[in-house]
């Protein structure tokens, strides 16, 4: 959970740019590596601070000058760390996802190719070796294994907050369900919305 009180605001698009932002990843294949991603501001006439949002989907953002928009926002010392956008001018929501529900996501789609890369390693070696003698006790193992670190790193993520991946702990929003909740809550999303909601 973020420690500042979730807020929303109203107001028109005065100002809008965009940054790269690079930062250090590891890469199997590359060791220390740099990413991007894209560093969206946002200023409305009716707040002398900039909102900031770190993001790679911006081509899923629609927000031009003198658009008038809902913001869900954190307030930290330099900036406003924005958490839901509702643009009313032609009626688009978007939703940050948090790193801790990032993180959840990335340990899901992560465990689930690792077990498909077992299960076809193990068979690819059962069809050249013509035998699966062994081969059971090879996959328990390692299936084994990934589903162990993938509980390791939920345990890790919901009762220390430490989140493994080092691009979304740099990138993302901080917090978890409990802000996208009360994001949504704050933007008044209607059931009827919730699949039209980009997800940033």
């Amino acid at each position: 959970m973020t420690n500042h009180p979730m807020q929303i605001v109203s107001g028109r698009v005065a100002a809008a740019s965009q940054k790269s932002v690079v930062i250090e990843v590891y890469s199997q294949n590359l060791g220390w590596t740099t990413d991007q991603n894209e560093e969206v501001t946002l200023r409305l006439d009716s707040v002398d601070i900039p909102f900031m949002l770190k993001t790679r989907k911006t081509r899923s953002i629609f927000i031009a000058k003198d658009d008038q928009l809902d913001i869900v926002y954190v307030e930290h010392p330099d900036r406003l760390a924005i958490y839901g956008i509702r643009n009313v001018t032609d009626g688009s929501v978007y939703l940050v996802r948090t790193a801790k529900a990032a993180g959840a996501r990335a340990d899901i789609v992560v465990t689930i190719a690792c077990l498909v890369i077992v299960g076809i390693c193990c068979g690819i070696v059962g069809l050249v070796a013509g035998s699966t003698d062994g081969l059971l006790d090879l996959s328990i193992v390692f299936g084994g294994t990934v589903i162990g670190l993938f509980v390791l790193s939920a345990i890790l993520r919901s009762l220390f907050g430490l989140i493994a991946w080092p691009d979304i702990r740099r990138l993302a929003q901080p917090g978890g369900k409990h802000e996208m909740n009360a994001a949504r809550k704050a933007l008044a999303i209607a059931p009827k919305e919730g699949r039209h909601i980009r997800f940033l």
